[in-house]
């Protein structure tokens, strides 16, 4: 496990988080034109989503929660904490993007603990990238949606 001081590993978890948002959008083919990262906050840019598209739909809901995901992976493979504590962690930290995922999921086919699971399926699948691009998102700031097609 690699040591970092908390300040690095906020930052670096952070960027996990938003590099699992980029991932996920792009597996669920929702274009991404950009990836910023600023103080502790960041932001993805991508295509806007047709609701009449149901794939798509479920898609965007596993990509709110792929933020979720990837942040509490780089926490427990990073940071020590046990996996459980971890998502409780990073849950508190993407409260804006669970009350997204809460208002919109009605729109959605499956259970709520359906699209954690594929997030969280998805993130491990994608752990790799995902390391390796927040290290770079954490270094430079800005990714752009290339990187994620």
């Amino acid at each position: 496990m690699a040591h970092y001081t908390d300040d690095e590993a906020s930052l670096l978890a952070v960027a996990a988080h938003e590099v699992g948002h980029a991932i996920a959008c792009a597996a669920a083919g929702i274009t991404v034109h950009s990836v910023r990262l600023w103080d502790d906050r960041g932001q993805v840019h991508g295509d806007s989503v047709d609701t009449r598209d149901q794939a798509k739909v479920d898609g965007y809901l596993v990509m709110l929660l792929a933020g979720w995901a990837a942040g509490a992976e780089w926490l427990h493979r990073n940071h020590g904490y046990s996996r459980s504590a971890a998502l409780s962690c990073e849950r508190r930290g993407s409260r804006s993007d669970w009350a997204d995922f809460r208002r919109k999921k009605r729109q959605g086919s499956h259970s709520g603990s359906w699209y954690e699971h594929q997030a969280q399926k998805l993130v491990r699948a994608n752990w790799n990238r995902i390391d390796r691009l927040a290290h770079r998102l954490a270094d430079t700031g800005r990714l752009s949606g290339s990187t994620f097609r």
